[in-house]
């Protein structure tokens, strides 16, 4: 599960951002190639309907973005003249192809002033001017939109007005409902054959799930509920029709999403044959206005984005493509003044027919796809320097064969998977027990997420109130023994390659309180009456001694009765459940931490029953809001905003269904609303410290681990002073790709 899963867009506008080279260099020859393992590519290269990570490497490498990004994520402001921005002590200067001024009105509107270079052509020679971006903001935008940019959520003047009264043949027909009898904008033969097809779908996939569960032993044949609930739902009866109808309840129009999700084997179109017919086909049913009011051209190379209200995320989703509208779009479609926009609005099957044949101003040219390796040609009218090397191909591979592939010289750079593995097979490449050497030279960065364990309030409380004294005592009697727990679990599972963290907010973000900040404490380090549990020089088993009497003490708050003579609680009826997504095969780096928990709990007479699972189990828990606690990672925007993850919104169901801890808190809502409409970072941070002193008080989260992430590049073929320095999650291996050698 992904925390602020938002956005392979934002990935592409911040992690990735390419172009940022200094200007002024010397005339460079392409001369080598280098081969970088990945995995398997899903074929989207398109900078609107990427899919994967692996696709975006392809979109960021051959596509231009207006706004750069420095190593800590944010954005860079004068890019065109460039700006000195200091990191780790050492002074860098960041370019890219535009500037943006942040104008913050009196009447609490803001303008975004945008300018790009002058200087900007695409790969096949054609100039690129502020009606390429337009072009494509109208792409994202458009009522018909379904890749992964929210760029149309912004509160950008005219943004609904433009996005209404179209919508898609699905949504439209399901809006209408089963009993439908108004044929104005849909015919009754287009109705009839869209519930029958939606109906056998549903039907199909809830009995697809059933024989999956009773294959794979999470359920007895015939016992449909039972195989329901371990895939996260509760029909009503023990039928597949029930099941069927529980899955509509839980997606309602969006079909494509309930496949993707919910599906053990089949894909959207195995079940919903001809589904592209209701997705892509566009319904006008009311008048709609003709532009976005707040995207306005002020000149060739300048444009301002209008926001009726300020957003601090807002920035990040300033940094749009430039995507040459000649061959995304139709050229002959575009005028600006007469409100077109290079394609006809609620048509993108032009665009989309371009999914596999990118074209732009990045650093290299697509080459095409061929055997699992994608070729990639350096661009020599790269705005930002000419690429020193000629050819890059990034080949398909297995993550446990990228170490030994680079000492065999069939990949010359990878990003595996960092584990026990993968480090000896570095240090024996390597020879000399270290993860730098003569073979294999080796980059470690902070992962941008964290490791955690939740609690669904509304599943671990006392009583009916999941916010009281008492339900809160209850989570934090299990958190702080969970928590003592993790030094040793997580130091044994990782190594050097993770350590553990005290607040829910990847060390990564500047947002994140640091050991030297005031109020800074161990998460879950205080008794019941608030006093600190540890002190210094405490053994390991004097730790958890502590931990679990003051852990008794939190017991004792939620109301249960603890006989002292047996040293056991005598009223604790249910049996909590925790659950690890380790495959069953106990490989999971919050196991240990539960395992521990439980024996420490049984102790006193509680039980916690410790569930290693499968990822289908464990994700469809998650998402019907049914596990009572569970382990999982999240990958972190650039931005510590906390909307999607915490908001009250969320809970419940209700919303994105991504506060998957319950967490229904006012204060907590007004902190998140502050931060978001605040552009004074220290502000912020001293928000953001507050609002999570408030999710640890709910005792939801506990922060486990920031792990790392590695990058390995052959020492014998890479010229390692040209790797960039100081690699960050927001400033990664082929951030300044330009300047990479080969020997």
């Amino acid at each position: 599960m992904s925390k602020h899963t938002r956005l392979l867009a934002l990935l592409l506008v911040v992690i990735m951002t390419v172009a940022l080279a200094a200007c002024g260099k010397p005339a460079v020859t392409p001369e080598g190639t280098l081969v970088y393992a990945t995995s398997t590519f899903d074929q989207k290269f398109t900078p609107f309907f990427y899919t994967t990570a692996y696709d975006a490497d392809i979109v960021n490498l051959t596509q231009g973005y207006l706004l750069a990004s420095d190593r800590g994520g944010a954005v860079v402001e004068n890019g065109i003249k460039g700006e000195t921005r200091s990191y780790n002590g050492t002074d860098y200067t960041y370019h890219g192809f535009g500037d943006v001024e942040v104008v913050q009105n009196d009447d609490g509107t803001v303008d975004y002033n945008l300018k790009m270079r002058d200087d900007v052509v695409f790969s096949d020679g054609v100039k690129a001017t502020i009606d390429d971006v337009i072009f494509g903001i109208y792409v994202m935008c458009d009522p018909m939109y379904d890749g992964s940019s929210t760029l149309y959520a912004l509160p950008i003047e005219g943004m609904d007005e433009y996005r209404s009264g179209m919508d898609s043949l699905l949504n439209y027909i399901y809006g209408l409902g089963r009993d439908n009898t108004d044929f104005t904008n849909v015919t009754e033969e287009q109705q009839t054959a869209f519930w029958e097809k939606y109906d056998a779908a549903t039907k199909g996939l809830a009995e697809e799930i059933v024989a999956y569960c009773v294959e794979n032993g999470y359920a007895e044949d015939g016992d449909i509920q039972g195989a329901a609930g371990a895939w996260g739902f509760e029909p009503e009866e023990n039928t597949i029709e029930s099941f069927a109808k529980a899955l509509e309840e839980a997606y309602a129009n969006d079909v494509v999403g309930m496949i993707d999700t919910e599906n053990a084997g089949s894909s959207v179109e195995d079940l919903f044959p001809g589904i592209d017919e209701y997705t892509q086909t566009s319904v006008s049913f009311a008048e709609s206005a003709a532009n976005i009011a707040g995207i306005k051209k002020t000149g060739d190379y300048t444009m301002t984005v209008h926001m009726t209200e300020f957003d601090a995320v807002a920035i990040y989703d300033m940094s749009f493509v430039i995507a040459p509208l000649h061959h995304y779009g139709n050229a002959d479609e575009y005028d600006y003044e007469n409100n077109k926009f290079g394609f006809t609005k609620g048509d993108l099957s032009p665009i989309k027919a371009k999914t596999a044949d990118p074209l732009g101003c990045g650093a290299y040219t697509y080459g095409g796809y061929n055997n699992g390796v994608v070729t990639l040609n350096a661009n020599t009218t790269y705005a930002l320097g000419t690429p020193h090397i000629a050819t890059l191909q990034f080949k398909e591979g297995v993550d446990s064969d990228y170490v030994p592939g680079i000492e065999a010289g069939t990949y010359d750079a990878a990003s595996p998977s960092i584990n026990e593995d993968t480090v000896k097979a570095i240090k024996d490449a390597n020879g000399n027990d270290e993860i730098v050497g003569d073979v294999v030279t080796t980059y470690l960065v902070d992962y941008r997420g964290y490791g955690y364990l939740g609690i669904n309030a509304d599943l671990v409380k006392v009583g009916n109130d999941p916010a009281s004294d008492a339900s809160k005592a209850l989570r934090k009697g299990f958190m702080t023994l969970f928590s003592v727990y993790r030094d040793s679990v997580i130091n044994s599972y990782y190594g050097e390659r993770a350590a553990v963290i005290q607040y829910p907010i990847s060390n990564t973000s500047w947002a994140a309180p640091q050991p030297a900040d005031e109020g800074y404490r161990i998460a879950y380090s205080t008794d019941v009456d608030g006093n600190p549990i540890y002190t210094d020089g405490m053994t390991d088993e004097e730790k958890y001694e502590a931990a679990l009497d003051a852990a008794i003490g939190y017991f004792k708050a939620a109301g249960f009765t603890f006989d002292e003579a047996s040293g056991k609680f005598t009223d604790v009826e249910t049996t909590y459940e925790i659950m690890i997504p380790g495959q069953g095969e106990q490989d999971h780096p919050a196991y240990g931490v539960a395992v521990n928990t439980a024996n420490a709990l049984e102790s006193i007479g509680i039980t916690l029953q410790v569930n290693d699972v499968v990822t289908s189990v464990w994700s469809n828990s998650l998402n019907g809001n049914t596990a009572m606690m569970w382990a999982a990672a999240w990958q972190a925007s650039v931005d510590p905003d906390m909307t999607q993850v915490y908001s009250s919104a969320n809970a419940h169901g209700n919303g994105t269904n991504s506060n998957h801890y319950q967490v229904d808190d006012a204060d907590l809502d007004k902190l998140i609303k502050d931060g978001r409409s605040s552009a004074d970072t220290e502000y912020r941070k001293s928000v953001y410290k507050e609002a999570m002193e408030i999710i640890l008080d709910w005792g939801c989260e506990l922060p486990l681990y920031q792990r790392k992430e590695c990058t390995t590049f052959s020492t014998e073929r890479i010229v390692i002073e040209s790797v960039p320095k100081d690699m960050t999650p927001f400033w990664g291996w082929y951030a300044e790709i330009e300047n990479l050698e080969v020997k």
